[in-house]
């Protein structure tokens, strides 16, 4: 660790969990402690739990081995559930993926069905996914959207409104999954644009033979970090992959995928992140790669940090009010690296709020 990179105390570690949580956490640690499954009364709590924090296929692999406490029933159904729908999702995946071949359109391949081939054995036992998530440069982006318009996708904003807003154009058609295509990596307007993403892909080939390209490991592991930092993804599947894809990846694809957070000003991701697994996992993740610079806010983090930014960000509601929306974008703030990031995201929330503006005085 970097002497300006505090570390969060043993108080913050430990944060209290309610008891039927914190079995959960247990379970889900390396290695997994199931003391509590011993108790059948503690299986129902235990299971409800999972399904509601995205974790019910991961229990269910783990319990479908222990005592008869754990329902095995419900393991082998949740995971046959899992099973086709990952099956699904690379039916989905494949179409999209031709849509876009046909007009010449070679995408990165982001997360879905084909991470989960890559890091979970057997793959299903990542939650499968409800979008596509692709990268496309921008230089294809229009004609990705028209492709996809003449096969029945359309999306909620104008291409000009989300390439100032946002980092993605999402795109809906009835009945199919959305299908998500980044231009930046993540975080939004001032996100890592993916063209250099593609110099690193890596090629591979998708069980119905299609070669993709998908992200190098470095770079996959930097995506989930961003992802799960900018997107307030704070359920405990992002924090149990962000392990997973971390106890997988080299010491040398961790020093990658940290220097180049650092790089790119996103030091403050790899904190938080270090934290919240800390918090609710009990595996730090800054350990053992070069050190960090400190985010430049991050005295004023406290030790209860991630507890604040979990309970701000689990309601997931759009129509928040002004206190809650200003609150929301102090923690932006102070998950900046320096004050010259802070500056330039004040910049684009201040244009992002005077396009909505004006074009509500032009509807109105």
């Amino acid at each position: 660790m970097s002497a300006g990179l505090a570390e969060p105390s043993n108080s913050s570690v430990n944060t209290a969990a309610p008891p039927d949580l914190e079995a959960l956490l247990r379970i889900l640690r390396t290695p997994p402690d199931f003391t509590a499954l011993r108790n059948p009364q503690n299986w129902p709590a235990i299971r409800d739990l999972a399904t509601q924090s995205g974790v019910a296929t991961i229990l269910a692999s783990l319990a479908s081995d222990q005592p008869a406490s754990a329902d095995r029933n419900w393991c082998q159904q949740t995971l046959r559930t899992s099973w086709l729908r990952h099956e699904q999702s690379l039916l989905d995946l494949d179409t999209t993926l031709a849509i876009l071949d046909n007009h010449g359109i070679q995408p990165l391949v982001l997360k879905g069905p084909v991470l989960a081939r890559r890091y979970y054995d057997p793959p299903y036992l990542r939650r499968p996914s409800n979008d596509v998530d692709l990268a496309v440069r921008n230089s294809d982006l229009e004609r990705a959207c028209s492709a996809l318009a003449e096969a029945g996708y359309s999306s909620l904003k104008s291409l000009a409104e989300t390439r100032r807003r946002t980092h993605h154009v999402e795109l809906f058609s009835a009945g199919k999954p959305c299908i998500e295509l980044h231009f930046h990596l993540t975080h939004g307007a001032h996100g890592i644009p993916v063209e250099e993403f593609f110099d690193r892909a890596v090629r591979c080939v998708t069980p119905s033979g299609r070669t993709i390209l998908v992200l190098s490991e470095a770079d996959q592991l930097l995506h989930m970090v961003l992802h799960f930092a900018h997107g307030r993804n704070t359920s405990l599947f992002h924090l149990y992959e962000i392990r997973h894809l971390w106890e997988r990846a080299t010491p040398a694809v961790r020093d990658e995928a940290a220097s180049r957070a650092a790089a790119f000003h996103f030091s403050a991701a790899f904190v938080l992140a270090d934290r919240a697994v800390r918090a609710r996992l009990g595996a730090p993740l800054l350990t053992g790669i070069a050190p960090l610079r400190a985010p430049w806010l991050q005295w004023l983090w406290g030790n209860d940090f991630f507890d604040r930014f979990e309970r701000e960000f689990s309601n997931r509601d759009e129509r928040l009010d002004f206190a809650s929306r200003l609150r929301r974008r102090w923690f932006d703030i102070q998950m900046t690296d320096r004050p010259a990031d802070a500056l330039r995201l004040l910049m684009i929330f201040l244009r992002a709020a005077a396009f909505q503006v004006g074009a509500r005085l032009r509807l109105g």
